[in-house]
């Protein structure tokens, strides 16, 4: 098992050309040193926290890249990824003087920074970590940062306390994942093992001395395993590598969280890779494998013929070892090894099968425009130049003013993004700014704008609007407006109101008719529209809570306005049976919390409150009622009321509660349903 590092190690820029010297040309090294020399000048009088010059930083970062035989231009812009940002020097310098190519390249870096500081992280992870996918459009900006985030994970421990935990979760929520969607297991291993470290400290050393306790073990058993392997591989006249893999702490974590299991049931704490020349092999081998060991055949998967949206590529299989152990075996190519290990970033090493690569990024979609390609593209320069990233083609995310992410589909424009914000602002804008410039409505957005919505209480929909919308949210709304409109039926502006004899519009039944709108006095908006009128006075009944995210329909009821329900709410068996009192009701978007009964069960130990108060704390979420008991057998149960945004938020609390130690259980209180 690799350990992590933690330590310092002081290198220059002669290492760095020790490594890029095995696949660069003289003339490139130069280019390199120039690129050092410079930033080292720029940084002079910068140092980290550690107390070393600030250089070292872009000179470590560069070489993780060099070990990823990453082209020049990728190594250069590492190396310089933080003199815009961090120095006087100009983005206009950098072209000059390094090229284009190495000028994009840190813009987009710096970029990412921009992105980062104008978005509230704990609220936006997953849309953040899509967002810096698809805006940034040259892949390798994306592998620099990685290798930025990595080295400062190494070097984790001279931040405070805190400052360590928010930066290791930021890993695991947005870098590690980003990795992963890139297929740098190589990146991400070490990612995950550092923050995990620094986030659960107690788990990460009790599976770090398990392992070690087990080490020498393994080793005998594992090497028990290749000498048999390689008898019969000789026999056949197969040329093979057969070694241990070494399984990284976090990833047995997870599974032992996932499965339930303790250290010892995890299948692949024994494990090992066999690498060979040619994919007619792995297969012999795998024929080989079952004729000596009976496979588990639930535990097989065949990612050659089906492989991963991220390239990788391998055959899994798991036997019933000696001694009654379960062994884990990965069979592959050297090329389909390379890429596991370093993903996008290794797969121009392997060009001779064009056809392969060809159809795996077009399955990835990561190249724009890949059937105009010259088949000459073999070189590793060239290769990259022309390599694009667009991960979530069919998205855009886009900012507010205030730095949240609304994502969009492609093609979408400020009319769109105006209902994403809230019916009432879609219904009176008369304009937009995008990037602090004003343009039409009807004017197409992309990833990366950012957007205000002008309003206007004269504004309102036109039916041209519905010829440049995209989403069918904005489509319907806008319809729902000319209707009402047709009807005669007036939209009211929801503004707070500036006296107590203010109205809006409720529901009522006449003994006569189904519906009438009639006044009566405003009441607070929860973020519910019926048919796409948000003024109407709504509640959301106790006996479901719902939530933003639950299937809802309306209960009319007499002189008090609608109630609204989850649809499978008990309750509303038992008041259904009066069906013309139904009514379709909608979430629109919406700021509003609402508040939800959760309840927790556990083990009682020390401290166990705390860790749970704490985590959710890091939610984003207000607590309104805390309540507390220890019954026999030392069971505690917790009772929680706690303001959420919508289902989402209340499934990541839930989740993020479940991984607590000792905790058993949880779920919403009143649902006949666990959330899981």
């Amino acid at each position: 098992m690799p350990e992590i590092e933690f330590k310092i190690r002081s290198r220059d820029i002669d290492t760095l050309v020790d490594i890029v010297t095995q696949y660069c040309t003289q003339i490139e090294i130069e280019q390199l040193s120039k690129a050092y020399e410079y930033a080292e000048n720029a940084h002079k009088c910068q140092f980290r926290l550690s107390g070393e010059p600030f250089i070292i930083h872009p000179l470590e970062v560069a070489i993780i890249l060099a070990n990823l035989n990453l082209d020049i231009t990728t190594i250069k812009a590492a190396l310089l990824h933080d003199v815009v940002e961090d120095t006087e020097t100009s983005l206009e310098f950098i072209k000059e003087k390094f090229g284009e190519d190495t000028s994009l390249l840190v813009d987009g870096v710096t970029k990412i920074s921009s992105i980062k500081k104008r978005t509230r992280y704990d609220e936006q992870a997953l849309n953040l970590r899509k967002m810096l996918l698809s805006t940034i459009k040259d892949v390798r900006v994306i592998i620099i940062k990685l290798a930025d985030k990595l080295h400062n994970m190494r070097t984790i421990m001279f931040q405070p306390e805190v400052k360590q935990k928010q930066i290791a979760k930021e890993v695991l929520d947005i870098y590690a994942p980003m990795a992963g969607r890139l297929g740098i297991s190589k990146i991400r291993s070490e990612l995950e093992d550092i923050a995990f470290r620094v986030l659960y400290a107690e788990e990460y050393n009790k599976i770090s001395r398990e392992v070690v306790q087990k080490k020498q073990e393994i080793v005998i058993y594992i090497k028990n395993i290749e000498n048999t392997l390689q008898d019969k591989l000789n026999e056949n006249n197969i040329k093979a590598v057969i070694t241990g893999r070494a399984k990284h702490y976090y990833s047995i974590f997870r599974k032992m969280q996932l499965q339930k299991r303790p250290l010892d049931d995890i299948f692949d704490i024994r494990a090992i890779r066999i690498i060979t020349d040619e994919i007619k092999d792995c297969y012999a081998i795998l024929g080989i494998i079952h004729t000596i060991w009976p496979p588990i055949g639930s535990r097989f998967k065949d990612y050659i013929a089906v492989p991963k949206s991220n390239m990788y590529r391998s055959i899994h299989t798991t036997v019933i070892g000696p001694e009654g152990h379960a062994l884990e075996i990965q069979i592959r190519t050297w090329e389909m090894h390379s890429t596991a290990e370093m993903g996008i970033a290794a797969h121009w090493l392997y060009k001779e099968d064009s056809n392969v690569s060809e159809n795996e990024f077009i399955n990835l979609a990561l190249l724009k425009n890949i059937n105009k390609w010259p088949a000459e593209l073999n070189d590793t320069r060239e290769f990259m130049k022309e390599l694009k990233m667009d991960l979530y083609d069919d998205e855009i995310f886009v900012f507010t003013p205030k730095g949240k992410i609304i994502n969009l589909a492609k093609g979408s424009t400020a009319i769109d993004f105006a209902y994403a914000i809230h019916t009432e602002i879609g219904n009176h804008c008369i304009g937009a700014k995008v990037n602090n410039t004003i343009v039409p409505l009807r004017s197409e957005i992309k990833s990366g704008d950012i957007i205000e919505i002008l309003t206007s209480k004269k504004g309102h929909p036109s039916q041209t609007w519905l010829k440049y919308v995209k989403s069918s949210n904005a489509r319907y709304k806008i319809r729902s407006w000319l209707r009402n409109q047709e009807n005669n039926q007036k939209v009211t502006e929801p503004d707070e109101p500036s006296n107590k004899d203010e109205k809006i519009a409720e529901v009522t039944i006449p003994k006569d008719e189904l519906l009438r709108i009639k006044d009566f006095p405003k009441r607070k908006i929860l973020g519910i529209s019926v048919d796409g009128t948000s003024n109407i006075q709504i509640k959301l009944s106790q006996c479901c809570q719902p939530i933003p995210g639950d299937e809802v329909i309306g209960f009319i009821t007499r002189g008090r306005g609608i109630t609204a329900h989850k649809k499978d709410c008990s309750s509303l068996k038992r008041l259904s049976i009066e069906k013309e009192r139904l009514i379709n009701i909608i979430w629109e978007s919406s700021e509003n919390i609402y508040p939800v009964k959760i309840a927790v069960f556990a083990i009682d130990r020390p401290n166990l409150l705390k860790d749970i108060v704490s985590e959710i704390s890091l939610h984003n979420t207000n607590m309104l009622k805390v309540e507390a008991q220890v019954k026999e057998k030392d069971n505690a149960i917790f009772k929680f009321v706690l303001q959420v945004r919508n289902v989402d938020h209340l499934k990541e609390i839930i989740s993020r509660i479940k991984k607590i130690k000792s905790v058993s259980k949880v779920h919403k209180i009143n649902e006949k349903v666990l959330i899981k």
